[in-house]
């Protein structure tokens, strides 16, 4: 399929079992349908098949229409005849169309439900050390999902995506905001991790649907939890500036470190280091 069009060798089934092989250009059948499989890879380049008598076999029946299917598929997409999708071909990109948006919800609705067992239900957190960067195989499935949804924005376009997938959009936007905060998190950027959230939060602060609540709250909990957090961090960053303006870098080093295990900044833990060369003199 190219952009919802068929193109070069395409395979048909019928009722009976019959293979039948044509060629098609820009979804209109620019070859008549032959009996048999398909020959070789290295004979096909999108050229005419000629029917040849050791692999043709009886045309099929008027009745009972053969099932269409792509070759590189062992799935129908449509059941029209031949001469209907070649004289249709929006019948083809309507039924591809319906195809990738129910692929891509089913897609949408096994990730969350993923992301919900491996935090707990979307249990909300107080802790730091309560929030989990998600499992490998976990976030491997968010971002394919990402990677999808980016293909399907592309090809069926943004604002159509968005009118007929407006909820799954959303939650695959909510979805990979957790796992790069998680990620951010892990990698000891709490900075970076509280940035993700509130980015995405901005732009959509409310679910629309009952079964995106849970997501958004475990995202708000998480937020609210990094500004706390981010608060208390900065008091001691404070002391230790003091400290460190009146020479007692022990003091300034220690305020520091609590700054730093509160909420980890990459900034506070380059202090630290600078503050250690200086007692050490280098």
């Amino acid at each position: 399929m190219v952009r919802g069009k068929f193109q070069g060798l395409v395979v048909n089934v019928d009722a009976n079992g019959r293979t039948f092989h044509g060629t098609f250009v820009n979804g209109t059948k620019s070859s008549d349908w032959v009996g048999g499989s398909p020959p070789p890879d290295s004979q096909q380049s999108n050229q005419r098949v000629t029917k040849t008598a050791s692999s043709a076999e009886p045309a099929p029946p008027a009745a009972g229409p053969p099932r269409f299917v792509a070759a590189s598929s062992p799935h129908p997409l449509v059941s029209p005849t031949p001469s209907v999708l070649s004289s249709n071909p929006e019948a083809v990109e309507t039924a591809v169309k319906s195809r990738m948006i129910s692929d891509f919800k089913g897609q949408t609705q096994s990730v969350l439900s993923r992301v919900s067992d491996a935090t707990q239900n979307f249990r909300e957190v107080d802790r730091l050390d309560s929030m989990q960067q998600l499992p490998p195989p976990v976030s491997e499935s968010v971002n394919s999902l990402v990677d999808r949804a980016r293909d399907f924005r592309a090809r069926l376009g943004y604002e159509t995506a968005l009118s007929e997938c407006k909820t799954e959009t959303e939650t695959v936007d909510a979805l990979s905001a957790l796992d790069q905060s998680g990620r951010s998190l892990a990698g000891n950027d709490a900075i970076e991790a509280n940035s993700k959230l509130n980015d995405f939060l901005k732009n959509n602060p409310e679910a629309e649907t009952q079964t995106q609540k849970p997501l958004w709250r475990y995202l708000t909990s998480m937020r609210q939890l990094f500004g706390r957090l981010e608060k208390e961090a900065e008091a001691h960053s404070q002391r230790a500036a003091a400290f460190a303006a009146v020479g007692k870098t022990g003091d300034a080093i220690r305020e520091y470190q609590e700054a730093y295990r509160t909420f980890p900044n990459p900034a506070t833990a380059e202090k630290i280091r600078e503050l250690q060369r200086n007692s050490l003199g280098l």
